[in-house]
């Protein structure tokens, strides 16, 4: 009797009877095979030692096994190993299938007997099998009569001569081809982890790699049960090992797999955290370089796993953020327009796929800097900072946009962004990019990264005196890349707040030659003019917000004499007579109420002084601004409103109240809804108020006397309010407590532009 199996002593399952499993692999394989299982000998009703048969029987039954194929028209393709699923289906004729099924139950008895009689040449019989079943045809049938059973329980069980066992492989992978029955009965007698362990001889990684391809592609309960039995360690185990040089063309397929198994739930949990790593350093191996197929595959499946916290983690603290960054050189000097390994310059597909990859990787690289690991990992001042710092000058798109990505995510507070434009000078390195590219991609990383460093106090003159201005209004000016034109007006505004330098280049004049128009001109003009001519809310509100923001600091700077303010503020309403324009939006507009209270407040301020008096006076000549005023202050739509003076008189009584501009609170929950009131209706009285006294005198009687019985009707309000406050027990919110009306704006205009691309 031949002795196809290759053990002489107790192995497999028989020997982890005894000694136990030492490996995860066989003590799944252990516990996968029921108790209860049907075993091909009980088939039979026979014992496994007690069949023989004559050399000529067995002749016969082979004969008659390979017979039931030799009618059947060859089929052209291979074995069924490499399929994407993407190819169509034949129709199964039912008649045909039950025919087949009824050869192949015919021949089961002689099969299971040349098993257990030990042939010598079961390995051919069973290449007639995994042969038949390259046709889609047989498939089914090879499950339902049992055969397919038969060969994964021997599997399983006994440790087979090599011949016999790829034999075994090829059977089960093509007769699992694009059919759910079969990967359904492996599945529900949890073969899986068998099949797995055929990993660990590099002989049968031809073969066992597209078994369970085939088995796992297009079928979810099949992927989860490879994830829950490890097989993505086992896969990284492999690729890992000296072994594996010999099989690297399966390194697509294993990716495939990889790909498939990240889909489920469990794998996170079940795959070893290291593995991104693996696959990014195999990708950057230069000793044994990839194609760029492989190369591609290796970092999109890494990308895969690195949407998982659990892996970006890892990538940090195991050191793979340095292999990142090498893979993104590679992926311009090996395969684009300058190679050093591998072919000519790719065409546009291969162009197409490359960019895809590295905008992924980007991503998920966005992601990872934005971790606190990453922060300790790689502070400002590093060497894997400095080398991100050399990618913002480098002429490859991608890198530049890594770079700004994960920088810009370094800048989350205000040490490291004053270490950035104090120490490192990065803003010197960003200013070009917003002078030169085109690409919105990377113009929006650049400009976020600039608004992070924009943010403390003693960046923004450094970064404004560095020639920002003379670049941002370029960007201003692409109507067609609207997110881009927004953010540039943002980082113009976080530049002007609270700093008079910025305020000056902003409104210094575009040429000093009297004779051009340009001399009468400024940065903010363009500002102005894209307000008229825009449509898109959230810019008009950016630029309504930059100009209060100016005009905050024409108002409370102190570096020069008031004499002179006030010239420069004269100088300033001269050369923008149509500021009003964008003030008059804040307070119109409803959609933002926060930024409506900023523009009462901000009117209020400017009112203190003559010059902002008169700008702020010809705006009430606009309806839109003026009806607001007066629902504020008298609860009443303007047209219902009636004046209780019924002749002129210019020394009305007003309330005895003492007031200061209001800040509102930027909290938007219903329980701040009447103090937010309150703090408009008294930045209201002070704006009426200093109208009155600034421009009072110039006023026409009837206006002049409407502003003043606003003023006492307003003034009534607050008295009311806070009498009922008093009563009820309410404290004054400190004015130190009271939160800026600029703290949730960023938010809110996010929000809007959200959805406004909606």
């Amino acid at each position: 009797m031949e002795n196809y199996f290759k053990d002489t002593e107790p192995t497999g399952l028989e020997e982890d009877m005894r000694t136990g499993p030492s490996d995860p692999l066989d003590l799944l394989t252990s516990k996968s095979n029921p108790t209860n299982s049907i075993s091909p000998s009980d088939f039979l009703n026979l014992s496994r030692s007690n069949i023989s048969l004559t050399d000529e029987e067995q002749s016969k039954m082979s004969k008659n096994i390979q017979e039931i194929f030799e009618l059947e028209e060859e089929p052209e393709n291979e074995d069924e190993e490499m399929k994407d699923g993407d190819d169509e289906e034949p129709e199964i004729d039912p008649e045909d299938q039950a025919r087949r099924l009824d050869k192949l139950k015919h021949i089961y008895t002689s099969l299971t007997q040349l098993w257990w009689s030990g042939y010598e040449h079961m390995d051919l019989v069973t290449e007639f099998l995994a042969d038949g079943s390259r046709d889609p045809r047989w498939r089914i049938p090879m499950g339902e009569s049992g055969v397919l059973n038969f060969y994964l329980e021997n599997l399983s069980i006994h440790e087979l001569r090599h011949p016999l066992k790829i034999q075994v492989l090829r059977l089960i992978g093509n007769s699992c081809a694009d059919t759910d029955e079969n990967r359904a009965r492996l599945v529900a007698t949890n073969y899986m982890p068998s099949l797995i362990l055929q990993l660990n001889d590099s002989s049968l990684i031809p073969f066992a790699i597209p078994v369970l391809y085939n088995i796992c592609v297009d079928y979810e309960p099949a992927q989860s049960q490879a994830s829950n039995s490890s097989l993505s360690s086992e896969l990284i185990k492999l690729i890992s090992s000296p072994l594996f040089n010999d099989c690297r063309a399966f390194l697509g397929y294993i990716c495939k797999i990889l790909d498939l198994l990240i889909t489920q739930s469990s794998e996170p949990s079940q795959a070893p955290e290291n593995l991104p790593i693996v696959l990014l350093k195999l990708a950057a191996d230069r000793d044994m370089p990839c194609d760029m197929d492989d190369f591609v595959n290796l970092i999109n499946t890494a990308v895969a796993y690195l949407q998982h916290e659990k892996f970006q983690k890892a990538l940090v603290s195991y050191g793979g953020l340095d292999t990142t960054l090498v893979v993104l050189v590679d992926s311009y000097t090996r395969f684009d327009s300058h190679p050093t390994i591998g072919s000519s310059t790719p065409d546009q597909d291969d162009a197409k796929v490359l960019s895809q990859m590295r905008t992924n990787l980007n991503q998920v690289l966005s992601d990872v800097s934005a971790l606190p690991e990453f922060k300790e990992a790689c502070p400002v001042i590093s060497t894997f900072s400095s080398s991100l710092r050399r990618w913002l000058s480098s002429p490859q798109l991608q890198l530049q946009v890594c770079a700004c990505i994960m920088l810009g995510n370094l800048a989350r507070s205000d040490e490291a962004c004053e270490q950035f434009v104090h120490t490192a000078k990065v803003h010197k390195l960003l200013i070009p990019i917003l002078k030169d590219t085109t690409d919105s991609q990377l113009l929006h990383a650049a400009l976020g990264f600039l608004k992070n460093l924009a943010l403390p106090a003693k960046n923004k003159e450094e970064i404004g005196e560095a020639g920002i201005w003379d670049v941002l209004p370029r960007l201003w000016l692409m109507d067609t890349l609207q997110q881009i034109q927004y953010s540039s007006i943002s980082l113009a505004r976080q530049l002007i707040n609270g700093t008079w330098q910025n305020v000056r280049l902003v409104c210094k004049r575009l040429t000093d030659d009297e004779d051009s128009p340009a001399n009468m001109r400024t940065s903010l003009s363009f500002l102005i003019a894209l307000f008229d001519r825009t449509d898109i809310e959230p810019v008009k509100m950016e630029i309504s917000r930059l100009i209060t923001a100016v005009c905050r600091v024409f108002n409370s700077f102190t570096g020069y004499t008031p004499e002179k303010m006030e010239t420069v503020r004269e100088k300033f309403f001269k050369m923008h007579p149509d500021v009003g324009r964008p003030l008059s939006f804040m307070v119109s507009q409803t959609k933002w109420p926060v930024v409506r209270s900023e523009g009462w407040f901000v009117f209020a301020l400017m009112a203190r002084f003559p010059e902002g008096a008169q700008c702020i006076s010809d705006l009430m000549a606009d309806v839109t601004v003026f009806q607001p005023l007066v629902e504020l202050l008298t609860g009443k739509d303007l047209i219902e409103y009636k004046s209780p003076s019924q002749t002129p008189s210019s020394s009305t009584a007003s309330p005895e109240l003492t007031f200061e501009g209001q800040t509102p609170k930027s909290d938007q929950s219903a329980s701040q809804t009447a103090e937010m009131a309150r703090l408009d209706r008294e930045n209201a009285l002070v704006l009426v108020s200093e109208l009155l006294k600034n421009r009072g005198n110039e006023m026409a009687v009837m206006r002049r006397t409407l502003f003043e019985d606003l003023l006492k009707g307003g003034g009534n309000l607050v008295l009311n309010y806070r009498e009922v406050t008093s009563n009820l027990g309410d404290k004054p919110i400190p004015k130190e407590e009271r939160a800026r009306a600029g703290l949730n704006l960023q938010e809110a205009a996010a929000q809007s532009f959200q959805m406004v691309w909606d």
